[in-house]
């Protein structure tokens, strides 16, 4: 098998190193960017390239360009948006479930078990004895129904809740008992007890969920976003949580991050913050699927996980 030259820029490229070599072998002829300033210095114009897309763009505008990038994120903007298409981009699938399950189901709990309030009143010596809710018979409404989002269904259906999705076409996918198509978003979130964002950073998803949207969802309803942080309209959602227009959010993504200290949302009531930390990359993870990959494109086989550039996912 041929064994093309491979480009690493990310953080921990030696540890990437260190997985492939035992995987692939150690006669591959690997180069490392361990940070963002090393990314076009280090590039000796390598066919394959594993990283950050972030740390990626101006590889698109060398020459000779790259044959075929593979993203250590889930998402790959802002790889998709870039002119240049003529590669092959892969991107991060079957690794994020589990952490983004768990994650979901944390927050879950908390706000039902009142955690916070709870945690308030033992600082204050206060005996709660109030009662919790309950996760059991309630409706997750999840939007971006794919490997992901489908990941955390399954995990909320075993535990006695429904799941409904929403996804651009409406097409069914299971375990959800409805997909809800673009047109449906006010009949989707009319019917959630929970909202789970999943979504990619596209133009038709930013600012989707905005005044009217928040408007529509249940007063008692939990929101919490860990896709991109495109899909809220930060204003709308300071407004609906400001007048109880819905119960509470979590937000684990942002339009800008770091969330800037100036920023109203660190401040608001009933609203929790977490530094982009639902699902990570981890190199065992990512390397052993860039591996298969790797062979794939050595034996000139089609490669898994291929972005549609036109979807930009």
């Amino acid at each position: 098998m041929q064994k093309p030259p491979i480009f690493i820029a990310t953080q921990n490229a030696e540890r990437y190193q260190e997985l492939l070599e035992d995987r692939l072998g150690r006669s591959i002829d690997i180069t490392l960017a361990n940070t963002q300033g090393e990314v076009v210095s280090n590039y000796g114009r390598q066919p394959v390239v594993l990283g950050r897309p972030d740390w990626l763009l101006p590889l698109l505008d060398t020459k000779p360009p790259v044959q075929w990038l593979q993203s250590t994120w889930a998402g790959v903007t802002p790889l998709a948006h870039h002119s240049f298409r003529d590669y092959q981009l892969t991107g991060v699938k079957g690794v994020f479930g589990q952490q983004m399950a768990e994650y979901v189901l944390t927050h879950l709990l908390a706000f039902e078990s009142k955690l916070a309030a709870r945690i308030q009143s033992q600082s204050s010596k206060l005996w709660d004895d109030s009662l919790s809710g309950t996760i059991q018979d309630k409706t997750i409404g999840i939007m971006g129904t794919g490997s992901i989002g489908t990941a955390v269904a399954q995990t909320c259906v075993q535990l006695g809740m429904r799941a409904i999705g929403f996804n651009t076409s409406g097409l069914q996918v299971a375990p959800f008992e409805k997909v809800f198509a673009t047109d449906e978003l006010t009949a989707f979130l009319d019917g959630c007890d929970y909202v789970v964002g999943i979504l990619p950073d596209l133009e038709a998803t930013t600012n989707l969920l905005d005044a009217a949207a928040f408007a529509s969802m249940k007063d008692t309803a939990l929101l919490i976003n860990v896709g991109r942080g495109n899909l809220i309209d930060d204003d709308a959602l300071l407004w609906a949580l400001e007048q109880g227009e819905i119960a509470a959010a979590v937000l684990d993504v942002f339009k800008q991050e770091p969330l800037p200290a100036t920023d109203s949302l660190w401040t608001t009531s009933n609203l929790t913050i977490t530094g982009h930390i639902a699902a990570v990359s981890r190199p065992d993870d990512i390397a052993r699927l860039f591996a298969e990959n790797y062979k794939r494109f050595a034996s000139h086989q089609p490669l898994l996980h291929l972005i549609n550039f036109d979807k930009g996912y």
